[in-house]
């Protein structure tokens, strides 16, 4: 199936079902904001999507869940009783429950919106639970450009042979790992990403193209170029790897999926995502030129790197980045401390031998003066400014 046949599919079951036209370019913009988009644009955008299955042959507890909710039930759920509390029982109250109240009441916000039929709110309520019931047996494989970039940048390409990594997810808790993608479904779709690069300007998707060439490399020379043999065969009498035709050939493939990675990478030098695609070896000017795209993007973790390695360039700056980071809600004035056992890595309960991580106050740790009056009134003006622009 296709997301354009599950369009057309429950367009056609709205309309039998309800006696309401929705057309398919409304059920796209559904299909998005239940993949957390804002529109189906921002969702197509930065995915790719290489599988579409549609399987209804399996309910599940969501959909016990919708069939028994009624009107009454979305616009007052009840609470659960938790002195005579039944786990069989169904619960509005619970993850669960408040999870598909919230879906629910997003589906009808942007049904209202996309639509705007005068149809009552009784309509509204029945089609949004056929639209979540219909999009519970949609399983949509996407390639994630955002994901994939922020995974990528963490990777390793000299130290062992790959044939997967770890997708890194942000949550409002920062990242958590997931499961492990294989680089050879990148092989598979290459080219299609490659299109979305050029076609669309997609950054990430130029980081993806430029990752998949240096897997490419590490199959060759999986230690990097200093650290491999590149095919040649040791020989035990001669104590030292014996070089082939192979070999030769092997470090010209090598050099030109280099060459290849480093040309996709070109085009995200400028831009990086994290401390993580900053190479700090390359010119200094260029470093803190990344270094600043970063800072103005409200990236606390590089502004901590940009003030504590003293990489600006002068005081005014520095304070600059201490206002900006503290709109983001980190305060570079005060000391982040924290004390733990050393033995099990838990918060000290003054038992066993202590160790204190985290940061100082960073005017403990380098001399940073007040600014006069007005170069401090300054200096947070352009703060707020680019806080306005996160």
């Amino acid at each position: 199936m296709s997301i354009q046949d599950f369009a057309f599919k429950l367009s056609k079951k709205i309309q039998e079902q309800h006696s309401v036209k929705i057309s398919r370019s409304h059920i796209y913009e559904l299909i998005a904001l239940d993949q957390g988009y804002k529109t189906y644009n921002a969702f197509v955008s930065q995915n790719l999507i290489i599988q579409v299955q549609y399987d209804d042959s399996e309910e599940y507890y969501q959909h016990e869940l919708v069939n028994a909710l009624s009107l009454e039930v979305f616009k007052n759920p009840p609470e659960s009783d938790y002195s005579n509390y039944d786990e069989d029982d169904l619960h509005w109250d619970d993850y669960e429950g408040r999870q598909l109240l919230d879906q629910i009441k997003n589906l009808i916000t942007r049904l209202q919106s996309l639509s705007k039929l005068d149809i009552p709110e009784e309509i509204h309520f029945s089609i949004a639970k056929t639209v979540y019931q219909e999009l519970l047996y949609l399983n949509i494989e996407v390639i994630n450009f955002r994901v994939m970039r922020e995974s990528l940048s963490h990777v390793y390409f000299d130290n062992g042979l790959l044939n997967t990594f770890e997708l890194r997810y942000e949550s409002d808790y920062g990242y958590f790992e997931g499961d492990d993608f294989e680089f050879n479904i990148i092989g598979e779709h290459l080219e299609s990403i490659l299109s979305y690069a050029k076609d669309r300007k997609n950054l990430d998707a130029y980081a993806l193209v430029a990752g998949y060439y240096r897997y490419l490399a590490n199959q060759i020379a999986p230690y990097g170029r200093n650290g491999s043999n590149f095919g040649s065969c040791w020989d035990n009498d001669k104590q030292k790897y014996i070089k082939s035709e192979e070999t030769t050939k092997n470090k010209e493939k090598y050099d030109e999926y280099i060459k290849q990675a480093e040309l996709y990478e070109s085009y995200i030098k400028d831009y990086p995502l994290n401390l993580a695609e900053i190479n700090f070896d390359v010119d200094e000017d260029e470093v803190y030129q990344q270094m600043l795209y970063l800072c103005n993007q409200g990236d606390t973790e590089a502004i901590e790197h940009f003030l504590y390695q003293r990489l600006f360039k002068n005081t005014g700056e520095a304070w600059l980045y201490i206002y900006l980071a503290q709109l983001c809600d980190v305060d570079f004035t005060q000391d982040d401390l924290r004390a733990y056992n050393a033995y099990t890595g838990e918060a000290y309960d003054d038992y066993g031998p202590m160790e204190v991580s985290g940061r100082e106050a960073i005017q403990y740790v380098i001399n940073l003066p007040d600014l006069p009056e007005a170069q401090d009134a300054l200096a947070r003006k352009i703060a707020n400014e680019l806080f306005e622009k996160i």
